[in-house]
C-alpha cells in the first residue's frame, strides 16, 4: 500500500533544495523501499547534502530556454534543460544546482539498503560508483521514462498487487540504469551466509515468533557469533537481522488478519509485537492500513 503526502517538504528532503517548492511524495508498501517526489521548481541555486540514496531526476515539463547547471564531486556541468533528459545523483555525494527557469520534475530516491537487496552479492561496496557515469551529463531513455511514470502511478494504488508491481518496476529501473552506466557487476562467489544456516534461523523464528527474540538468539540458531552473524546476514540479505525479523513478524500478522478470526490483540501477542498499538503502528507504516482496515479489505 502506498503513502501519499502533500506539503512543502518531508523529513527525507529537509535541508534539500527540493524542500523549498510545492511537491507531492509517494512511498510504496512493498518489500523494496523507495520514495518518489513530484516537484514544481522555479529558478534556484542550492546545495544538496549527500544522501544514502541513489537519486534519479526526470524532468517532465521544462520552460523554454531553461538552463540546468550542476556540480557533483569535482565535475561541473551546464546545459539546456529538456523534458525527458534525466540525470542520476550517486549515493553519498554532495551536489550543487543552478537552474534559471521553471521545471516539473519526477524524482526517484532508492536507499542503499534497497540497492543491496536487489543486487545481492554483486552489489559494489561503494554503491555510488555503479551509477557514476550517469551524473556526468543528461541523457534520454524512453524505457526508463515509461517505467518511472508507471512506478509513480503504482505508488498511489491501494491494492496489494500495486506493491508487487512497484517492486518489479523498481528492479527493472535499477537494472536498466546499470546497463546504461556500463557497470560490470562481479558477484562475490563467497557466500556470506549459506542457505542451510538461513534455514535454521528461519525455522527458529517460525517456532518462537511470539517470544522476545534478540540478535544472540538468531546468531545461536545460525551457529555463529553475534558479530559474524550480523555482518554476514547483512551482506547476504541486504538488511539487518532486526529489520528482517520485524518483517517476518509483520508478514505473519498480515496473514492471520486476513485468514483468521483471532482478535487483533491476540495476533499482536502471537507475532511478538509488544502491544496491539505496536502492531498497528508497524502495519500502518508498511501498508497505510490499520489492522482492522487490512482485515476488512481482505474479507471483502
Amino acid at each position: 500500500m502506498s503513502n501519499i503526502e502533500w506539503g512543502n517538504y518531508s523529513d527525507f528532503y529537509r535541508g534539500s533544495g527540493y524542500g523549498t517548492f510545492p511537491q507531492e511524495h509517494r512511498r510504496p508498501g512493498g518489500r523494496l523501499a523507495f520514495r518518489m517526489i513530484l516537484v514544481e521548481q522555479g529558478p534556484h541555486d542550492f546545495v544538496d547534502p549527500a544522501f544514502a540514496e541513489t537519486i534519479l531526476a526526470l524532468p517532465l515539463e521544462v520552460q523554454n530556454d531553461c538552463n540546468w547547471g550542476w556540480t557533483i564531486g569535482e565535475h561541473r556541468h551546464r546545459q539546456k534543460a529538456e523534458a525527458g533528459r534525466m540525470l542520476v545523483v550517486p549515493a553519498e555525494i554532495e551536489s550543487r544546482w543552478n537552474v534559471d527557469g521553471s521545471r516539473k520534475i519526477l524524482v526517484l530516491a532508492v536507499p542503499n539498503d534497497t540497492v543491496r537487496s536487489v543486487l545481492g552479492p554483486a552489489c559494489p561496496r561503494q554503491i555510488g560508483t555503479a551509477f557514476w557515469k550517469l551524473c556526468q551529463h543528461t541523457w534520454a531513455d524512453p524505457f526508463i521514462e515509461v517505467l518511472m511514470n508507471r512506478l509513480w502511478e503504482s505508488a498511489a494504488g491501494h491494492e496489494v498487487a500495486n506493491d508487487y508491481l512497484a517492486d518489479g518496476l523498481l528492479t527493472s529501473i535499477l537494472s536498466q540504469l546499470l546497463i546504461r552506466a556500463g557497470t560490470d557487476l562481479q558477484p562475490d562467489t563467497a557466500i556470506a551466509l549459506p542457505q542451510w544456516r538461513l534455514k535454521r534461523v528461519k525455522e527458529f523464528v517460525d517456532n518462537n515468533l511470539g517470544k522476545e527474540i534478540g540478535l544472540e538468539h538468531l546468531a545461536d540458531a545460525a551457529g555463529l557469533s553475534r558479530r559474524h552473524f550480523a555482518r554476514s546476514f547483512y551482506q547476504e540479505l541486504g538488511k539487518t537481522p532486526h529489520r528482517w525479523l520485524m518483517q517476518e513478524r509483520l508478514e505473519k500478522a498480515k496473514e492471520l488478519l486476513a485468514g483468521s478470526n483471532v482478535s487483533i490483540c491476540e495476533i499482536a501477542e502471537n507475532c511478538g509485537f509488544s502491544s496491539q498499538s505496536h502492531l498497528t503502528t508497524a502495519l500502518k507504516q508498511s501498508t497505510g492500513m490499520t489492522p482492522h482496515r487490512w482485515r476488512q479489505h481482505f474479507r471483502r
